[in-house]
Protein backbone atom coordinates (compact mmCIF):
# COMPACT_ATOMS: atom_id res chain seq x y z
CA UNK A 1 0.00 0.00 0.00
CA UNK A 2 2.83 2.40 0.91
CA UNK A 3 4.56 1.63 -2.38
CA UNK A 4 1.35 2.42 -4.25
CA UNK A 5 0.96 5.76 -2.42
CA UNK A 6 4.61 6.67 -3.12
CA UNK A 7 4.14 5.74 -6.79
CA UNK A 8 1.03 7.91 -7.08
CA UNK A 9 2.84 10.79 -5.36
CA UNK A 10 5.80 10.52 -7.75
CA UNK A 11 3.47 10.46 -10.75
CA UNK A 12 1.63 13.53 -9.44
CA UNK A 13 4.89 15.47 -8.91
CA UNK A 14 6.12 14.42 -12.37
CA UNK A 15 2.88 15.63 -13.95
CA UNK A 16 3.11 18.92 -12.07
CA UNK A 17 6.71 19.48 -13.16
CA UNK A 18 5.84 18.59 -16.73
CA UNK A 19 3.00 21.12 -16.78
CA UNK A 20 5.17 23.84 -15.30
CA UNK A 21 7.85 23.16 -17.89
CA UNK A 22 5.30 23.45 -20.68
CA UNK A 23 4.05 26.75 -19.27
CA UNK A 24 7.56 28.14 -18.92
CA UNK A 25 8.32 27.04 -22.48
CA UNK A 26 5.28 28.89 -23.74
CA UNK A 27 6.01 32.09 -21.83
CA UNK A 28 9.31 33.54 -20.75
CA UNK A 29 9.96 35.34 -17.50
CA UNK A 30 10.76 39.01 -18.04
CA UNK A 31 13.66 40.41 -16.01
CA UNK A 32 13.49 44.18 -15.56
CA UNK A 33 16.03 44.30 -12.73
CA UNK A 34 18.50 47.18 -12.37
CA UNK A 35 21.26 44.82 -13.53
CA UNK A 36 19.39 43.99 -16.74
CA UNK A 37 18.57 47.64 -17.43
CA UNK A 38 22.29 48.39 -17.14
CA UNK A 39 22.95 45.63 -19.67
CA UNK A 40 20.34 47.20 -21.95
CA UNK A 41 22.01 50.62 -21.78
CA UNK A 42 25.47 49.19 -22.41
CA UNK A 43 24.14 47.22 -25.39
CA UNK A 44 22.39 50.29 -26.84
CA UNK A 45 25.49 52.47 -26.57
CA UNK A 46 27.72 49.79 -28.15
CA UNK A 47 25.34 49.32 -31.08
CA UNK A 48 24.93 53.05 -31.58
CA UNK A 49 28.70 53.41 -31.83
CA UNK A 50 28.99 50.51 -34.29
CA UNK A 51 26.15 51.85 -36.43
CA UNK A 52 27.13 55.56 -36.39
CA UNK A 53 23.69 56.38 -34.99
CA UNK A 54 23.38 60.07 -34.04
CA UNK A 55 20.28 59.76 -31.84
CA UNK A 56 17.94 57.19 -30.38
CA UNK A 57 14.91 57.11 -28.09
CA UNK A 58 13.97 53.90 -26.27
CA UNK A 59 10.81 52.92 -24.40
CA UNK A 60 10.12 49.70 -22.49
CA UNK A 61 6.72 48.87 -20.97
CA UNK A 62 5.69 46.00 -18.74
CA UNK A 63 1.91 45.61 -18.41
CA UNK A 64 0.57 49.11 -17.64
CA UNK A 65 3.89 50.50 -16.39
CA UNK A 66 6.60 52.31 -18.33
CA UNK A 67 9.66 50.65 -16.82
CA UNK A 68 12.25 52.45 -18.95
CA UNK A 69 12.36 55.50 -21.17
CA UNK A 70 15.45 57.38 -22.22
CA UNK A 71 17.01 59.35 -25.05
CA UNK A 72 20.53 58.67 -26.34
CA UNK A 73 22.69 60.91 -28.49
CA UNK A 74 21.61 63.98 -30.40
CA UNK A 75 18.52 65.31 -32.14
CA UNK A 76 20.78 67.96 -33.70
CA UNK A 77 24.53 67.32 -33.56
CA UNK A 78 25.61 70.79 -34.75
CA UNK A 79 23.56 72.60 -32.10
CA UNK A 80 24.14 70.05 -29.34
CA UNK A 81 20.41 69.37 -28.92
CA UNK A 82 20.00 66.03 -27.17
CA UNK A 83 17.35 63.36 -27.70
CA UNK A 84 14.63 63.25 -25.02
CA UNK A 85 11.39 61.22 -24.75
CA UNK A 86 9.62 64.32 -26.18
CA UNK A 87 11.73 64.37 -29.37
CA UNK A 88 9.70 63.68 -32.52
CA UNK A 89 10.66 61.25 -35.31
CA UNK A 90 9.21 59.99 -38.57
CA UNK A 91 8.06 56.42 -37.98
CA UNK A 92 8.69 54.87 -41.37
CA UNK A 93 6.76 51.66 -42.02
CA UNK A 94 5.59 51.30 -38.43
CA UNK A 95 3.03 53.89 -39.61
CA UNK A 96 1.27 51.04 -41.41
CA UNK A 97 -0.31 49.73 -38.20
CA UNK A 98 -2.19 53.05 -37.79
CA UNK A 99 -3.51 52.89 -41.35
CA UNK A 100 -4.52 49.25 -40.85
CA UNK A 101 -6.56 50.21 -37.78
CA UNK A 102 -8.30 52.87 -39.86
CA UNK A 103 -9.32 50.26 -42.44
CA UNK A 104 -10.35 47.70 -39.80
CA UNK A 105 -12.48 50.35 -38.07
CA UNK A 106 -14.36 50.89 -41.34
CA UNK A 107 -14.64 47.11 -41.80
CA UNK A 108 -15.97 46.80 -38.24
CA UNK A 109 -18.73 49.38 -38.79
CA UNK A 110 -19.74 47.87 -42.14
CA UNK A 111 -18.46 50.67 -44.39
CA UNK A 112 -15.86 48.43 -46.08
CA UNK A 113 -16.17 44.78 -47.13
CA UNK A 114 -12.70 43.34 -46.60
CA UNK A 115 -13.21 40.72 -49.32
CA UNK A 116 -14.53 43.14 -51.92
CA UNK A 117 -12.37 44.08 -54.92
CA UNK A 118 -10.54 47.35 -54.41
CA UNK A 119 -12.15 48.56 -57.66
CA UNK A 120 -15.52 48.60 -55.83
CA UNK A 121 -14.17 51.62 -53.96
CA UNK A 122 -11.52 52.96 -56.37
CA UNK A 123 -12.95 52.03 -59.82
CA UNK A 124 -10.00 53.32 -61.87
CA UNK A 125 -7.39 51.24 -59.99
CA UNK A 126 -7.04 48.42 -62.52
CA UNK A 127 -4.01 46.10 -62.38
CA UNK A 128 -3.08 43.08 -64.48
CA UNK A 129 -1.61 39.64 -63.98
CA UNK A 130 -0.15 37.82 -67.01
CA UNK A 131 -1.79 40.42 -69.22
CA UNK A 132 -5.30 39.90 -67.84
CA UNK A 133 -7.12 42.27 -65.50
CA UNK A 134 -6.63 41.05 -61.92
CA UNK A 135 -9.10 41.09 -59.03
CA UNK A 136 -7.31 42.49 -55.98
CA UNK A 137 -9.30 42.58 -52.74
CA UNK A 138 -8.98 44.88 -49.75
CA UNK A 139 -7.74 41.85 -47.75
CA UNK A 140 -4.99 41.23 -50.33
CA UNK A 141 -3.75 44.78 -49.93
CA UNK A 142 -3.97 44.75 -46.12
CA UNK A 143 -1.98 41.50 -45.89
CA UNK A 144 0.53 42.44 -48.61
CA UNK A 145 -0.57 39.61 -50.90
CA UNK A 146 -1.78 41.85 -53.73
CA UNK A 147 1.16 40.88 -55.97
CA UNK A 148 2.17 44.52 -56.42
CA UNK A 149 5.95 44.59 -57.09
CA UNK A 150 8.35 45.89 -54.44
CA UNK A 151 10.00 48.23 -56.96
CA UNK A 152 6.83 50.36 -57.23
CA UNK A 153 8.41 52.31 -54.36
CA UNK A 154 10.59 53.93 -57.06
CA UNK A 155 7.49 55.41 -58.70
CA UNK A 156 6.17 57.17 -55.60
CA UNK A 157 6.23 60.83 -56.61
CA UNK A 158 7.85 63.62 -54.62
CA UNK A 159 4.81 65.63 -53.61
CA UNK A 160 3.26 67.68 -50.83
CA UNK A 161 0.10 68.55 -52.74
CA UNK A 162 -3.50 68.29 -51.59
CA UNK A 163 -4.10 65.10 -53.59
CA UNK A 164 -0.71 63.52 -52.96
CA UNK A 165 -2.11 60.15 -51.82
CA UNK A 166 -4.34 59.79 -54.86
CA UNK A 167 -1.51 60.88 -57.18
CA UNK A 168 0.70 58.21 -55.63
CA UNK A 169 -1.89 55.45 -56.06
CA UNK A 170 -2.48 56.50 -59.68
CA UNK A 171 1.09 55.36 -60.49
CA UNK A 172 -0.26 51.79 -60.09
CA UNK A 173 -2.87 51.99 -62.85
CA UNK A 174 -2.13 49.20 -65.32
CA UNK A 175 0.79 47.82 -63.29
CA UNK A 176 1.68 44.17 -63.96
CA UNK A 177 1.50 42.12 -60.74
CA UNK A 178 4.31 39.74 -59.79
CA UNK A 179 1.93 37.05 -58.53
CA UNK A 180 -1.74 36.10 -58.47
CA UNK A 181 -3.50 38.21 -55.80
CA UNK A 182 -3.92 36.32 -52.52
CA UNK A 183 -1.37 33.61 -53.34
CA UNK A 184 1.91 35.00 -52.07
CA UNK A 185 3.25 37.55 -49.58
CA UNK A 186 5.28 40.31 -51.22
CA UNK A 187 6.06 43.46 -49.30
CA UNK A 188 5.25 46.60 -51.28
CA UNK A 189 4.98 49.79 -49.26
CA UNK A 190 2.51 51.35 -51.70
CA UNK A 191 -0.15 48.78 -50.67
CA UNK A 192 -0.79 50.93 -47.61
CA UNK A 193 -1.03 54.10 -49.67
CA UNK A 194 -3.92 52.38 -51.47
CA UNK A 195 -5.48 51.76 -48.03
CA UNK A 196 -5.01 55.45 -47.20
CA UNK A 197 -6.92 56.40 -50.35
CA UNK A 198 -9.54 53.73 -49.55
CA UNK A 199 -10.11 55.45 -46.20
CA UNK A 200 -10.62 58.77 -47.98
CA UNK A 201 -13.02 57.36 -50.59
CA UNK A 202 -15.19 55.50 -48.05
CA UNK A 203 -15.18 57.99 -45.17
CA UNK A 204 -15.56 61.12 -47.29
CA UNK A 205 -12.80 62.96 -45.40
CA UNK A 206 -9.03 63.29 -45.74
CA UNK A 207 -6.90 60.38 -44.56
CA UNK A 208 -5.13 62.58 -41.99
CA UNK A 209 -8.40 63.83 -40.53
CA UNK A 210 -9.86 60.33 -40.31
CA UNK A 211 -6.82 58.87 -38.52
CA UNK A 212 -6.68 61.81 -36.10
CA UNK A 213 -10.39 61.66 -35.18
CA UNK A 214 -10.89 57.90 -35.18
CA UNK A 215 -7.51 56.51 -34.06
CA UNK A 216 -5.26 59.08 -32.38
CA UNK A 217 -7.88 61.01 -30.39
CA UNK A 218 -9.63 57.95 -28.87
CA UNK A 219 -6.21 56.53 -27.94
CA UNK A 220 -5.05 59.80 -26.39
CA UNK A 221 -2.01 60.02 -28.69
CA UNK A 222 -1.54 63.77 -28.38
CA UNK A 223 2.08 63.74 -29.57
CA UNK A 224 1.43 61.93 -32.85
CA UNK A 225 1.05 64.11 -35.93
CA UNK A 226 -0.10 63.86 -39.52
CA UNK A 227 1.59 67.09 -40.65
CA UNK A 228 4.99 68.60 -39.83
CA UNK A 229 3.45 72.08 -39.42
CA UNK A 230 1.39 70.96 -36.39
CA UNK A 231 4.29 71.37 -33.92
CA UNK A 232 7.31 73.57 -33.19
CA UNK A 233 10.27 72.79 -35.45
CA UNK A 234 12.75 72.27 -32.62
CA UNK A 235 10.70 69.35 -31.27
CA UNK A 236 11.66 67.28 -34.33
CA UNK A 237 14.92 65.36 -34.49
CA UNK A 238 17.09 66.41 -37.42
CA UNK A 239 17.27 63.58 -39.96
CA UNK A 240 20.67 62.15 -40.88
CA UNK A 241 22.18 59.97 -43.59
CA UNK A 242 25.50 58.18 -43.81
CA UNK A 243 28.03 60.17 -45.87
CA UNK A 244 31.80 59.66 -46.03
CA UNK A 245 31.67 57.27 -43.02
CA UNK A 246 29.85 59.76 -40.78
CA UNK A 247 26.18 60.70 -40.16
CA UNK A 248 25.44 63.98 -41.95
CA UNK A 249 22.29 66.13 -41.99
CA UNK A 250 20.02 65.10 -44.85
CA UNK A 251 16.83 66.85 -45.91
CA UNK A 252 14.83 64.14 -47.65
CA UNK A 253 12.25 64.97 -50.33
CA UNK A 254 8.60 65.21 -49.29
CA UNK A 255 6.52 62.08 -49.95
CA UNK A 256 3.11 63.13 -48.62
CA UNK A 257 1.46 60.53 -50.84
CA UNK A 258 3.35 57.79 -48.98
CA UNK A 259 2.16 58.97 -45.57
CA UNK A 260 -0.25 56.06 -44.89
CA UNK A 261 2.68 53.68 -45.36
CA UNK A 262 5.50 55.55 -43.70
CA UNK A 263 5.33 59.21 -42.71
CA UNK A 264 3.41 59.54 -39.45
CA UNK A 265 5.36 61.52 -36.83
CA UNK A 266 5.51 60.66 -33.12
CA UNK A 267 7.69 60.43 -30.01
CA UNK A 268 8.48 58.02 -27.18
CA UNK A 269 5.82 59.56 -24.93
CA UNK A 270 3.15 58.36 -27.36
CA UNK A 271 4.99 55.12 -28.12
CA UNK A 272 4.57 54.07 -24.48
CA UNK A 273 0.81 54.55 -24.87
CA UNK A 274 0.84 52.81 -28.28
CA UNK A 275 2.58 49.76 -26.79
CA UNK A 276 0.13 49.60 -23.87
CA UNK A 277 -2.78 49.87 -26.31
CA UNK A 278 -1.38 46.92 -28.30
CA UNK A 279 -1.09 44.96 -25.04
CA UNK A 280 -4.67 45.93 -24.07
CA UNK A 281 -3.69 47.57 -20.77
CA UNK A 282 -4.14 51.32 -21.37
CA UNK A 283 -7.32 52.16 -19.47
CA UNK A 284 -7.46 55.74 -20.74
CA UNK A 285 -7.87 54.59 -24.35
CA UNK A 286 -11.44 54.40 -25.64
CA UNK A 287 -10.41 52.73 -28.90
CA UNK A 288 -11.89 49.28 -29.55
CA UNK A 289 -9.76 46.47 -28.08
CA UNK A 290 -11.41 44.00 -30.44
CA UNK A 291 -10.16 45.95 -33.48
CA UNK A 292 -6.66 46.01 -31.96
CA UNK A 293 -6.80 42.24 -31.46
CA UNK A 294 -8.08 41.80 -35.02
CA UNK A 295 -5.04 43.69 -36.33
CA UNK A 296 -2.76 41.12 -34.64
CA UNK A 297 -4.32 38.12 -36.41
CA UNK A 298 -1.82 36.78 -38.93
CA UNK A 299 -2.73 35.81 -42.46
CA UNK A 300 -2.37 32.01 -42.50
CA UNK A 301 -3.68 31.68 -46.06
CA UNK A 302 -0.17 31.95 -47.49
CA UNK A 303 3.17 30.37 -46.61
CA UNK A 304 5.14 31.67 -43.65
CA UNK A 305 8.19 33.78 -44.41
CA UNK A 306 11.69 32.34 -44.07
CA UNK A 307 12.05 33.76 -40.55
CA UNK A 308 8.88 31.95 -39.47
CA UNK A 309 6.69 35.06 -39.40
CA UNK A 310 3.33 35.76 -41.00
CA UNK A 311 1.94 39.18 -41.88
CA UNK A 312 -1.04 40.64 -40.08
CA UNK A 313 -2.46 44.17 -40.40
CA UNK A 314 0.71 46.24 -40.36
CA UNK A 315 2.53 43.71 -38.15
CA UNK A 316 4.76 40.66 -38.50
CA UNK A 317 3.61 37.87 -36.17
CA UNK A 318 6.06 35.27 -34.84
CA UNK A 319 5.31 32.04 -32.97
CA UNK A 320 8.11 32.52 -30.44
CA UNK A 321 7.24 31.29 -26.96
CA UNK A 322 3.94 32.95 -26.11
CA UNK A 323 4.05 34.91 -29.38
CA UNK A 324 5.86 38.00 -30.61
CA UNK A 325 4.59 40.84 -32.80
CA UNK A 326 6.83 43.44 -34.39
CA UNK A 327 7.49 45.75 -37.33
CA UNK A 328 10.40 47.88 -38.45
CA UNK A 329 10.29 51.22 -40.22
CA UNK A 330 12.79 52.96 -42.47
CA UNK A 331 12.66 56.30 -44.24
CA UNK A 332 15.63 57.95 -45.99
CA UNK A 333 16.72 59.65 -42.76
CA UNK A 334 14.75 58.02 -39.92
CA UNK A 335 14.03 54.51 -38.65
CA UNK A 336 12.03 52.77 -35.94
CA UNK A 337 11.32 49.35 -34.51
CA UNK A 338 8.38 48.25 -32.36
CA UNK A 339 8.09 44.85 -30.68
CA UNK A 340 5.69 43.46 -28.10
CA UNK A 341 4.87 40.12 -26.53
CA UNK A 342 1.16 39.95 -25.60
CA UNK A 343 1.55 36.91 -23.32
CA UNK A 344 4.25 38.51 -21.14
CA UNK A 345 2.69 41.99 -21.53
CA UNK A 346 6.00 43.56 -22.49
CA UNK A 347 6.77 46.02 -25.28
CA UNK A 348 9.81 47.80 -26.72
CA UNK A 349 9.90 50.84 -29.03
CA UNK A 350 13.04 52.28 -30.60
CA UNK A 351 13.05 55.53 -32.62
CA UNK A 352 16.06 56.98 -34.45
CA UNK A 353 17.02 59.89 -36.70
CA UNK A 354 18.98 57.83 -39.22
CA UNK A 355 18.09 54.94 -41.53
CA UNK A 356 20.01 52.04 -39.98
CA UNK A 357 19.68 48.27 -39.66
CA UNK A 358 21.13 48.64 -36.15
CA UNK A 359 17.84 50.17 -34.93
CA UNK A 360 15.93 46.91 -35.40
CA UNK A 361 18.84 44.96 -33.94
CA UNK A 362 18.76 47.17 -30.84
CA UNK A 363 15.04 46.42 -30.40
CA UNK A 364 15.61 42.67 -30.70
CA UNK A 365 18.64 42.84 -28.41
CA UNK A 366 16.67 44.65 -25.68
CA UNK A 367 14.00 41.97 -25.93
CA UNK A 368 16.59 39.19 -25.58
CA UNK A 369 18.18 40.83 -22.55
CA UNK A 370 14.82 41.26 -20.82
CA UNK A 371 14.02 37.59 -21.43
CA UNK A 372 17.48 36.57 -20.14
CA UNK A 373 18.29 35.05 -23.51
CA UNK A 374 21.72 34.90 -25.10
CA UNK A 375 22.53 38.31 -26.58
CA UNK A 376 25.92 38.01 -28.20
CA UNK A 377 24.69 40.43 -30.85
CA UNK A 378 23.78 39.83 -34.45
CA UNK A 379 26.09 40.02 -37.42
CA UNK A 380 24.60 43.26 -38.71
CA UNK A 381 25.14 44.09 -42.36
CA UNK A 382 23.93 47.65 -42.61
CA UNK A 383 23.37 48.40 -46.30
CA UNK A 384 23.94 52.12 -45.83
CA UNK A 385 27.29 51.69 -44.12
CA UNK A 386 28.47 49.06 -46.62
CA UNK A 387 27.37 51.17 -49.59
CA UNK A 388 29.05 54.25 -48.12
CA UNK A 389 32.38 52.46 -47.55
CA UNK A 390 32.33 51.05 -51.09
CA UNK A 391 31.41 54.47 -52.53
CA UNK A 392 34.21 56.19 -50.58
CA UNK A 393 36.70 53.61 -51.90
CA UNK A 394 35.47 54.17 -55.49
CA UNK A 395 35.72 57.96 -55.05
CA UNK A 396 39.27 57.73 -53.69
CA UNK A 397 40.43 55.34 -56.44
CA UNK A 398 38.66 57.37 -59.15
CA UNK A 399 40.33 60.62 -58.07
CA UNK A 400 43.73 58.93 -58.02
CA UNK A 401 43.20 57.31 -61.42
CA UNK A 402 41.79 60.49 -63.01
CA UNK A 403 44.78 62.47 -61.72
CA UNK A 404 47.30 59.95 -63.03
CA UNK A 405 45.56 59.51 -66.41
CA UNK A 406 45.27 63.28 -66.95
CA UNK A 407 48.98 63.66 -66.16
CA UNK A 408 49.85 60.82 -68.59
CA UNK A 409 47.58 62.31 -71.27
CA UNK A 410 49.27 65.70 -71.00
CA UNK A 411 52.64 63.93 -71.15
CA UNK A 412 51.67 62.06 -74.35
CA UNK A 413 50.37 65.25 -76.01
CA UNK A 414 53.58 67.09 -75.14
CA UNK A 415 55.63 64.24 -76.64
CA UNK A 416 53.47 64.39 -79.80
CA UNK A 417 54.05 68.13 -80.05
CA UNK A 418 57.79 67.59 -79.55
CA UNK A 419 57.77 65.04 -82.43
CA UNK A 420 58.79 62.22 -80.09
CA UNK A 421 55.49 60.54 -80.99
CA UNK A 422 53.59 60.21 -84.25
CA UNK A 423 49.99 59.36 -85.25
CA UNK A 424 49.62 55.75 -86.31
CA UNK A 425 47.08 55.55 -89.14
CA UNK A 426 45.03 52.46 -88.40
CA UNK A 427 44.10 49.95 -91.05
CA UNK A 428 40.70 48.28 -91.35
CA UNK A 429 41.53 45.72 -88.68
CA UNK A 430 42.63 48.46 -86.28
CA UNK A 431 39.48 50.49 -86.90
CA UNK A 432 37.36 47.36 -86.30
CA UNK A 433 39.11 46.81 -82.95
CA UNK A 434 38.38 50.40 -81.95
CA UNK A 435 34.68 50.10 -82.90
CA UNK A 436 34.43 46.80 -80.99
CA UNK A 437 36.01 48.39 -77.91
CA UNK A 438 33.54 51.30 -78.08
CA UNK A 439 30.61 48.86 -78.18
CA UNK A 440 32.06 46.97 -75.19
CA UNK A 441 32.41 50.25 -73.27
CA UNK A 442 28.82 51.22 -74.06
CA UNK A 443 27.60 47.82 -72.82
CA UNK A 444 29.69 48.24 -69.65
CA UNK A 445 28.28 51.74 -69.13
CA UNK A 446 24.72 50.45 -69.52
CA UNK A 447 25.54 47.60 -67.13
CA UNK A 448 26.48 50.16 -64.45
CA UNK A 449 23.18 51.95 -65.12
CA UNK A 450 21.35 48.66 -64.44
CA UNK A 451 23.09 47.96 -61.11
CA UNK A 452 20.16 49.10 -58.86
CA UNK A 453 17.68 47.19 -61.00
CA UNK A 454 19.73 43.98 -60.88
CA UNK A 455 20.96 44.11 -57.28
CA UNK A 456 18.20 45.96 -55.42
CA UNK A 457 14.92 44.46 -56.55
CA UNK A 458 14.30 46.57 -59.64
CA UNK A 459 14.56 50.12 -58.28
CA UNK A 460 16.20 52.98 -60.17
CA UNK A 461 19.12 55.34 -59.47
CA UNK A 462 16.81 58.14 -58.26
CA UNK A 463 15.59 55.85 -55.49
CA UNK A 464 19.20 54.97 -54.61
CA UNK A 465 20.20 58.64 -54.43
CA UNK A 466 17.35 59.40 -52.00
CA UNK A 467 17.52 56.31 -49.79
CA UNK A 468 21.20 55.36 -49.71
CA UNK A 469 24.29 57.46 -48.82
CA UNK A 470 24.92 60.54 -50.95
CA UNK A 471 28.48 59.30 -51.47
CA UNK A 472 27.00 56.86 -54.03
CA UNK A 473 26.10 59.79 -56.30
CA UNK A 474 29.67 61.11 -56.00
CA UNK A 475 31.04 57.65 -56.74
CA UNK A 476 28.82 57.31 -59.83
CA UNK A 477 29.62 60.80 -61.12
CA UNK A 478 33.36 60.21 -60.66
CA UNK A 479 33.32 56.52 -61.65
CA UNK A 480 31.80 57.09 -65.08
CA UNK A 481 34.30 59.80 -66.15
CA UNK A 482 37.13 57.73 -64.68
CA UNK A 483 36.10 54.70 -66.73
CA UNK A 484 35.80 56.68 -69.96
CA UNK A 485 38.97 58.66 -69.30
CA UNK A 486 41.00 55.45 -68.88
CA UNK A 487 39.44 54.13 -72.08
CA UNK A 488 40.13 57.38 -73.93
CA UNK A 489 43.75 57.28 -72.78
CA UNK A 490 44.11 53.69 -74.00
CA UNK A 491 42.73 54.79 -77.38
CA UNK A 492 45.09 57.76 -77.45
CA UNK A 493 48.23 55.70 -76.88
CA UNK A 494 47.05 53.14 -79.44
CA UNK A 495 46.95 55.94 -82.06
CA UNK A 496 49.84 58.08 -80.85
CA UNK A 497 52.95 55.88 -80.87
CA UNK A 498 56.46 56.54 -79.73
CA UNK A 499 58.88 56.55 -82.65
CA UNK A 500 60.62 53.41 -81.47
CA UNK A 501 57.31 51.48 -81.02
CA UNK A 502 56.06 48.99 -83.66
CA UNK A 503 53.05 50.15 -85.65
CA UNK A 504 50.02 48.19 -86.84
CA UNK A 505 50.27 46.83 -90.35
CA UNK A 506 48.02 48.81 -92.70
CA UNK A 507 45.62 46.57 -94.59
CA UNK A 508 44.35 48.24 -97.75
Amino acid sequence: MRIKIVFIFIMFVSLLLSSSLEISAATSEVDISTENIEKVEEFIQNQMEKGNIPGLSVTIVKEDETVYQRGFGYADIDNGREITPDTLFELGSTSKAFTALGVLTLVDNGTIDIDAPITDYIPWLSMTYKGEEATVTVRDILYQTSGIPFNTISDIPISDGENAIEDTVKTLVGVELDSMPGEKFQYATINYDILGLLIEKTSGIKYEEFITKNILDPMGLNNTYMYSNEFEKDRMAQGYKQLFTEPRVYHAPSYEGNKPAGYIITNSKDMEKWLKIQLGVLKESTFSNSVIEESHIANRRVEQLQDGSSYASGWFVYQKGGGEISHGGNNPNYSSFILFRPEEKIGVAVLSNINSAYVEDIGHGINRILLDEDNNGSNIKDLNMIADYIAVAIIFVSIMVITVVLWLTIKVLKELKAKRRFVDKKGKRGILKVLTSIIIMMILTYGIYLIPYLLYRGVDWEFIFVWLPSSIKWALYLGYPCLWLVYSYSLLISFVKKKDEPVDVIVS
